[in-house]
C-alpha cells in the first residue's frame, strides 16, 4: 500500500510538471512577441519594420461576428509616430490597375468582387479607389483595415459574416434587413467616412466612441493619423481592446505595404501654374472653396481665398469650385492619366472622372451626366472627359472641380487673405497656390513685362458716383448701378446677401484705363470681382478697347465672369493711344457694374 501511494504521488507530480511545461511555452511565445513589437516601435523611423503576421480570419470571427485580434503589446500613448500623417492621405501611383494587381496576388476573393453602382458595374478596385480619391485617403489604408479587421485579403473562402461586417461596424439594435451598415461596400463607405470625420474634428479632439456606445477621451499627444485610425477602429471594439486593434492594423499595413512611419522624401514639390479653364465657355461660379474646413461639414460660413468669412457666399464646407454648366463638355484642365472614370460609391452614385497629372496633383470632375474616358487613358489639356450634369446628390447641373495636392484638397485660386490661411494651418490641410496658367493671380504682382492699371494707378480715371467694395485686385474695387431700358432682371445669379448699402447713384458713370506701354501686341484682360454688394452683376455692359487699328467694342455678361479675368481680346497697340473704357449702360437697370484692374499682357510675335 505504501509503495502504491508513492507511485500515485510520483505520477501526480509528473502530471503537474507536464502542465507547467505546457504553460511555459505559450508564455515564452507571448513574451517574444511582445519584445518583437516593442523593438519595432523603438527602432529609428527609417528602419524596415518587422514582418508581423496579420491576425487570421479564424481568430477574428467567432459566433458570426468580428472579435478582438490576437493579443499583442499595446501601443504606447504619446507623441511617438505611429503612421505618418501624409501617408494617411496619399500613395503615389496606387490606382485601379495597381489595386487590382495587388488583389490578384492575394488569396482572398476581393479580386473578383463586383457590384452595381448606379447604372454601372464596378470592381472592388474601382470602389476602393473612387472612395479614397474623393475623401482624400490612401487606398492602402482601406485594404489594410479589411485585412486586420476581417482577414479578407488572406482568407481564401471568407464567411458571409466576414463580408457583411468587414470593418466590424454594426448598427446597435438594428432589426434584420434594416442594418444599413451590412455588406462589404457599406462597411468600406463607413470606414472612409469615419476617417474623414476624424480629420475634420482633429483640432477639437472629441472623445472616441466605442462599440457599446461608451465614450473615452483619446490619449493626449496623438498625431492626426493615430487619432483618425482610432476613430475608425473604436466603433468596432471596446476600450480595453483598442490598442490591440491599432497594433494589428500597423503590423498588417507594414506587412502589405511597408513601414508607414518615415516621412516621404521623393514626393513632388508644389507645381507652377499648369491648369486651364475646364469648360468650353465662361460659366457662373456658384460655390467657392471653403478654407476653414473643406470637409463637407459646417463651420459657420465660407472662408474664401480672399481671406473673408462670408456665410452667404456659397455653401459651407465645400471642397472645390462649382461652375454652372448644363450638359456641356467637361474639359481636362491639364494633361494627365485617367485614374477613375465611373460612378463613385458615395451613396449618391455620382458620375465622376479623376486625373493624375504626374506632378503630385489630381483634378476631380464631379456630377457629370456621362464619363467618356476610361481608366488608364492618357488625355491632353482641353480634351473632353464627359458631359456636365447633375448626377449624384447635386441640386442642379454644374461642374464640381476639385484639386488635390498629395491627396489633400487644395484651392487652385491660392490664398489672398492678410491673415494666415486656416486650411494651410489645419493639421489635415494643405497650402494653396494659384494654379491657372492661362491667367494671373488677382492678389499677386502682374506677370513680368505686363502693364497693369488699377483703380489707384495714375492711368485710371472715373466719372459719376462709384462706391468701394471690400476686395478686388490690389485690395478693393469700385462699383456703380447700371442704367438700362428695362428694370433689373428678376432672376438672381449672384446671391443678394447683406448689401453694402449703395446710395442712389448718378444716371451715368464711366471709368477709363490708359497704360503707358510700348508698341506691340498685347492681350487685354479686365478683372471682375465677386462681391456680395446687394446687386446682381450687370448684363450687356460694353467695354471699348482703343488700339492701333481703331476701337473695338464688346458687350459682356458680367455674371459669367465674376471672380475671373474677362478676356477683351488681343490687339496691336501704339504708344500714347491705348485705352479701355467702360460705362454703366447695360441691358437692365439697377445692376452692378464693376471697375477694377485692367492688364495688358505682351504676346510674342
Amino acid at each position: 500500500m505504501a509503495q502504491s501511494s508513492r507511485d500515485r504521488l510520483r505520477a501526480r507530480r509528473q502530471a503537474i510538471a507536464a502542465r507547467r511545461r505546457r504553460l511555459i511555452i505559450p508564455l515564452i511565445v507571448a513574451a517574444l512577441l511582445a519584445v518583437a513589437v516593442l523593438f519595432w516601435l523603438s527602432r529609428p523611423r527609417q528602419a524596415v519594420a518587422p514582418q508581423l503576421a496579420a491576425p487570421s480570419a479564424q481568430a477574428l470571427i467567432q459566433a458570426g461576428a468580428p472579435t478582438a485580434p490576437p493579443a499583442v503589446a499595446p501601443t504606447p500613448s504619446g507623441p511617438a509616430q505611429f503612421f505618418h500623417d501624409q501617408r494617411l492621405t496619399y500613395a503615389p501611383g496606387f490606382y485601379v490597375p495597381e489595386v487590382q494587381a495587388f488583389l490578384d496576388a492575394q488569396p482572398g476573393p476581393l479580386k473578383t468582387f463586383s457590384t452595381p453602382v448606379g447604372d454601372r458595374s464596378h470592381s472592388f478596385a474601382e470602389i476602393v479607389v473612387g472612395q479614397s480619391l474623393y475623401y482624400s485617403l490612401n487606398p492602402q489604408v482601406v485594404l489594410a483595415l479589411l485585412e486586420s479587421q476581417a482577414g479578407l485579403l488572406s482568407a481564401e473562402r471568407p464567411s458571409q459574416q466576414q463580408l457583411d461586417w468587414a470593418m466590424g461596424y454594426r448598427t446597435k439594435d438594428a432589426k434584420p434587413g434594416e442594418d444599413k451598415l451590412r455588406g462589404l461596400t457599406a462597411q468600406v463607405r463607413w470606414a472612409v467616412r469615419q476617417l474623414l470625420y476624424a480629420r475634420r474634428d482633429f483640432a477639437a479632439y472629441p472623445p472616441l466612441v466605442f462599440q457599446d456606445g461608451t465614450q473615452s477621451p483619446a490619449p493626449a499627444g496623438w498625431e492626426l493619423s493615430r487619432y483618425a485610425l482610432a476613430r475608425a477602429l473604436a466603433p468596432a471594439t471596446t476600450p480595453d481592446q483598442l490598442d490591440q486593434r491599432l497594433m494589428a492594423f500597423a503590423a498588417t499595413y507594414t506587412r502589405l505595404f511597408g513601414d508607414p512611419r518615415p516621412a516621404p522624401e521623393d514626393w513632388p514639390a508644389p507645381a507652377a501654374p499648369f491648369l486651364s479653364w475646364p469648360l468650353e465657355k465662361p460659366a457662373r461660379i456658384t460655390s467657392f472653396f471653403d478654407h476653414d474646413g473643406p470637409f463637407l461639414g459646417r463651420s459657420g460660413g465660407t472662408f474664401s481665398y480672399w481671406g473673408r468669412n462670408e456665410p452667404d457666399l456659397s455653401y459651407d464646407g465645400h471642397d472645390g469650385w462649382d461652375y454652372a454648366s448644363a450638359f456641356e463638355p467637361a474639359l481636362a484642365a491639364a494633361a494627365g492619366t485617367v485614374v477613375f472614370a465611373g460612378n463613385a460609391d458615395d451613396n449618391c452614385a455620382t458620375t465622376a472622372v479623376v486625373l493624375d497629372h504626374g506632378n503630385g496633383y489630381r483634378t476631380l470632375y464631379w456630377h457629370l451626366s456621362s464619363a467618356n474616358v476610361a481608366n488608364g487613358q492618357q488625355v491632353g489639356a482641353g480634351d473632353a472627359l464627359g458631359i456636365t450634369g447633375a448626377s449624384g446628390c447635386a441640386f442642379g447641373p454644374h461642374l464640381h472641380l476639385g484639386v488635390q495636392y498629395l491627396g489633400r484638397s487644395t484651392d487652385p485660386y491660392g490664398y489672398c487673405g492678410a491673415t494666415a490661411d486656416p486650411w494651410a494651418q489645419n493639421p489635415a490641410g494643405s497650402a494653396s497656390r494659384w494654379l491657372w496658367q492661362d491667367r494671373p493671380s488677382p492678389c499677386g504682382p502682374p506677370p513680368a513685362g505686363a502693364l497693369l492699371v488699377d483703380t489707384a494707378s495714375p492711368g485710371f480715371s472715373n466719372k459719376g458716383i462709384w462706391q468701394t467694395a471690400p476686395f478686388g485686385y490690389g485690395g478693393d474695387a469700385l462699383f456703380t448701378r447700371s442704367v438700362g431700358e428695362q428694370p433689373a432682371a428678376a432672376a438672381t445669379a449672384t446671391p443678394a446677401a447683406t448689401p453694402l448699402a449703395p446710395t442712389v447713384l448718378a444716371p451715368t458713370a464711366s471709368a477709363s484705363y490708359r497704360p503707358q506701354l510700348t508698341a506691340g501686341r498685347y492681350r487685354v484682360l479686365a478683372y471682375i470681382p465677386y462681391v456680395l454688394n446687394g446687386l446682381d452683376d450687370a448684363i450687356g455692359v460694353t467695354y471699348r478697347v482703343t488700339h492701333a487699328g481703331g476701337t473695338s467694342a464688346r458687350s459682356v455678361d458680367l455674371q459669367l465672369h465674376a471672380n475671373e479675368w474677362l478676356d477683351l481680346g488681343t490687339y496691336e497697340f501704339a504708344p500714347g493711344s491705348a485705352a479701355v473704357e467702360i460705362g454703366n449702360r447695360a441691358e437692365f437697370a439697377d445692376q452692378g457694374v464693376w471697375a477694377d484692374a485692367v492688364l495688358w499682357l505682351p504676346v510674342e510675335q
